[in-house]
């Protein structure tokens, strides 16, 4: 055993030697709410306190990699992704709520927040189910609209649930999701030895949400080597010829939808016990195309790159759109038009632009996966290769009309 684990040792130390700044990274990210809180205490809370807002930043990374599922391996277009998300987070509020609808919350018989995210994920596959099988004949525009409607109809639900009437139960005018109200203190994270979760040390909540990226990105990587995954891809780059080979289309469609809507509906639940309220606002078209954005620019088909996306897209949003308006206005005592532009109002905008960009400079994304962004390049080769050769028949017609 003793030349084994020397043997295991330094294969060990040439990986790190390899990878030093991965480990660097690594440690930095995992140490960040220390380094974070040790910035304010030396500014004074003039510098740091992102915490809280890379906390949201994660849950857009979870959302992008179950999206990444659906429109990178499968290749269909969702786009009405947030509707999982509302599911997953009303679904969390509801089991755990101690307000009405119910007096008290189900009985689990451990701490209702891990029980509750597990069977919060679960609906939302069984909702990725009940969308996808309607939509088994439908491929693109048409798939697209389709799940638009379905986005759009699950926040109008909730907001309506507020006069649920139950006959075989006795149950009269149930209110079941307060409308725009919406469901409050819900489960929060306990961890034996350690307590609930709170909303004052955001440490916690940022570690476990690294953990469930990491939980995540490892599903997303299994995924894609499995037998399953070769069928995902198979289907998006040609649907009839994968069910020439045996690719059973119908489950194939199915499954894909399901195990995104169980990424997502994972993420709502985390959502709702982290802001303690779910409200239908929250879920609006806006969310998905957000999702779509983040997966697109970094690399659909690439759980590395769906990744990316998400951390660059919300990152952007929660943390560089505000830095960017204080130092404008910090600017506007120069000039003062940049004292009264604020940037967070311009997110769509800049969201179109820097798709508009990516598009045009590099359109497999920035992380891209291998064999698709080798596929695009290819095609570009061919092409080039075909207008020159073009090129060359006409001057030689040329030469020879001459």
């Amino acid at each position: 055993m003793g030349p084994l684990r020397e043997l295991s040792i330094t294969s060990m130390g040439m990986l790190l030697r390899k990878r030093w700044k991965l480990v660097i990274l690594v440690i930095l990210v995992a140490l960040y709410p220390f380094i974070d809180s040790a910035l304010q205490r030396m500014s004074g809370y003039a510098i740091g306190g992102y915490t809280g807002s890379l906390v949201t930043v994660l849950m857009y990374a979870m959302l992008a990699l179950g999206l990444n599922i659906v429109v990178g391996y499968a290749g269909l277009l969702d786009l009405g992704y947030a509707a999982f998300f509302a599911i997953g987070a009303y679904s969390m509020a509801l089991l755990t709520t101690p307000h009405p609808p119910w007096d008290t919350p189900f009985p689990f018989p451990v701490n209702y927040f891990w029980v509750a995210i597990i069977i919060s994920a679960g609906i939302a596959l069984f909702s990725g189910f009940i969308l996808g099988a309607p939509t088994i004949p439908l491929r693109g525009d048409y798939l697209a609209i389709v799940t638009l409607g379905f986005g759009e109809i699950v926040p109008v639900l909730f907001r309506n649930l507020t006069c649920v009437t139950i006959p075989f139960v006795n149950i009269n005018c149930l209110d079941l999701t307060a409308g725009e109200r919406g469901v409050s203190l819900i489960a929060l994270p306990n961890v034996p030895g350690v307590g609930n979760f709170s909303k004052i040390d955001l440490a916690p909540w940022y570690w476990l949400g690294l953990l469930i990226i990491l939980v995540a990105l490892f599903l997303n990587r299994r995924l894609e080597d499995s037998r399953l995954g070769r069928a995902w891809m198979a289907m998006r780059e040609d649907e009839d010829a994968a069910a020439s080979m045996g690719v059973d289309i119908v489950r194939t469609k199915l499954l894909a939808f399901g195990m995104g809507a169980a990424f997502s509906g994972f993420a709502g639940a985390y959502f709702a016990s982290y802001i303690q309220g779910v409200f239908p606002s929250s879920f609006d078209f806006t969310v998905s195309v957000t999702v779509l954005c983040a997966v697109v620019l970094g690399g659909s088909g690439n759980p590395y790159g769906a990744l990316l996306g998400g951390v660059m897209v919300a990152g952007i949003d929660r943390i560089g759109l505000g830095f960017m308006t204080t130092v404008a206005d910090r600017l506007g005592a120069f000039i003062p038009f940049l004292g009264e532009i604020d940037f967070s109002l311009w997110r769509y905008g800049l969201y179109g632009l820097a798709l508009v960009i990516v598009m045009l400079v590099r359109p497999e994304g920035l992380l891209p996966n291998k064999a698709r962004a080798r596929e695009f390049h290819e095609g570009q080769e061919e092409e080039g290769l075909s207008g020159i050769a073009a090129a060359e028949q006409e001057v030689e017609r040329e030469s020879e009309a001459g």
